[in-house]
């Protein structure tokens, strides 16, 4: 019988007994989040001979203390930490306590960008964002991780005004198509979302570690999607060209260092093949065992077609704690091409 154990610090505070926890990480999302549910009050150590006191816990948390979330069954798993980050706000309900949570992206969400850019790069201008966060990140400051071609991605003009650090970032991963996101090393990883690896795979049978699944087998002639390719270019102007008929879901993808319609559309069409693909599409619930996150590929197994299996890109795992057990939620992208194999 496997038993839940967890190790929750919150500033000075640890805590063994929760209701829930929530954690959300995804290459489509700026932060990790934490959601944790606790009773409204609980025991603190009073460092006198009396013990202890019992305390209201939205008096005691405040907003920016550091969280952790340590997550195991006993004597099975090694202890991992699941989430690292701050406290975003308390939140009062009934008699429970939500205490919302997010990684580095809240100093870099509190600080304030001005800044004109003149023939720079990518990397210059993320690491100025980050740069700014240095009085109050200290030595977590991430470092910057450029995937693919995007080292060498370069501007004649770049500016951001009047914008938060997690805005300016944001700004950059929606007007110029990427996954913008502090990943477990603290590196804040910038890159083309199907360029995503971070060389490790998970595995799950689904006649063997698997709850639940909402996953559909389609094969690649079904799949009715067209991609829209947009170039940046250095002045960062766009060009733009479509790849596929124009029917069923719109996808969108950008390049940089392709300065021709025709070299984009090839791009494009090179692309639009891995997206129509022949394999599984959606998400499937395990246990805390396997270790999955985001990015990482995903080795699907399944004894009654065994033809089916195949190894997947993981853009968003969900991970719950508590009182009905502990599950991750493991979402499906692309499948990934043998030459482009994970691990």
């Amino acid at each position: 019988m496997f038993v839940l154990d967890c190790n929750i610090t919150i500033g000075k505070y640890t805590f063994k007994r929760i209701n829930d926890v929530q954690i959300v990480k995804s290459v489509d999302l700026l932060s990790d989040t934490a959601i944790i549910k606790m009773p409204a009050s609980a025991q603190f150590d009073t460092g006198s001979k009396d013990g202890k006191e019992r305390k209201q816990l939205e008096n005691e948390i405040k907003a920016g203390m550091p969280v952790k979330i340590v997550l195991e069954y006993k004597n099975v798993s090694e202890e991992r930490e699941e989430f690292v980050g701050y406290v975003k706000s308390i939140n009062p309900k009934n008699h429970v306590v939500h205490i919302e949570c997010e990684d580095a992206v809240y100093h870099i969400r509190k600080t304030r960008i001005n800044k004109n850019f003149k023939k720079t790069t990518l990397k210059e201008v993320l690491s100025y964002i980050v740069d700014e966060t240095n009085a109050k990140l200290k030595p977590e400051v991430p470092a910057i991780e450029l995937a693919g071609n995007l080292p060498d991605v370069s501007f004649e003009k770049f500016a951001i005004k009047s914008k938060n650090g997690a805005q300016a970032l944001k700004k950059i991963k929606d007007e110029y198509g990427l996954s913008i996101f502090l990943n477990d090393e603290n590196k804040l990883y910038a890159g083309l979302r199907m360029d995503i690896n971070i060389g490790k795979n998970s595995s799950y049978n689904l006649q063997k570690n698997v709850i639940n699944n909402d996953l559909k087998y389609v094969k690649k002639e079904d799949v009715e999607i067209y991609v829209k390719v947009i170039g940046v270019q250095k002045d960062n102007t766009k060009i733009e060209t479509i790849v596929g008929e124009e029917l069923g879901e719109q996808r969108t993808l950008h390049f940089y260092n392709l300065s021709t319609e025709e070299a984009l559309k090839k791009r494009g069409e090179s692309e639009l093949d891995k997206l129509k693909y022949t394999g599984y599409r959606g998400s499937l619930t395990g246990f805390l065992i396997p270790y999955a996150t985001r990015g990482m590929g995903v080795v699907i197994e399944d004894a009654k077609y065994p033809s089916r299996g195949g190894t997947y890109f993981i853009p968003k795992v969900t991970t719950t704690f508590g009182q009905n057990g502990a599950r991750r939620k493991v979402e499906l992208g692309a499948i990934i091409l043998p030459e482009n194999k994970i691990g």
